[in-house]
């Protein structure tokens, strides 16, 4: 499963990075386009900002498998290791149960509606921007089950069972 996991956050950091390079080269060319031969590109806007959609929910996803997403850690770094321990099993199982309604429900139920509705310039489907949420949502679900199966955890608990 380690091997998997891996391989999915390379894929998403290829993926994102990807992404990220595509809009960067495109919002120059649109200052290009608009400053210097005075023709606004609205195609390359347009791509930009499905780009960017997709850039930030893959890069959250990313984010949540290497466990750097922002979280308020006063209250739990107080408690006990094993209490801290469980904690971080129940938020998981939370992320699950967000994401799978949430992101991959809610998104599939907004794909299903913008199916048919396309975007101005490019003629894109809608569907294809917001097809981001359901996506994004598989992995911060398998980044999550990868989590609470994790056992390593449990190996770097101290004997005393609490914080230093």
């Amino acid at each position: 499963m380690k091997k998997v996991k891996q391989s999915i956050d390379k894929l998403l950091l290829t993926l994102a990075g990807i992404a990220l390079f595509v809009m960067v080269l495109l919002s120059i060319y649109q200052v290009v386009s608009r400053f210097i031969f005075n023709t606004p590109s609205t195609v390359s806007e347009e791509i930009v900002r499905f780009l960017l959609i997709w850039f930030a929910l893959l890069s959250a996803s990313y984010v949540f498998g290497v466990k750097k997403h922002i979280a308020i850690l006063f209250f739990r770094e107080i408690l006990p290791k094993k209490v801290q321990l469980i904690m971080e099993k129940v938020t998981d199982v939370l992320i699950i149960i967000i994401a799978l309604v949430l992101m991959i429900y809610g998104g599939y139920e907004v794909v299903k509606l913008t199916w048919t509705q396309f975007a101005p310039s490019t003629g894109l489907s809608m569907a294809s921007m917001y097809g981001a949420l359901p996506v994004s949502g598989i992995f911060i679900i398998f980044y999550s089950i990868y989590n609470l199966l994790d056992k390593s955890e449990l190996d770097n608990m101290d004997d005393g069972g609490h914080t230093s």
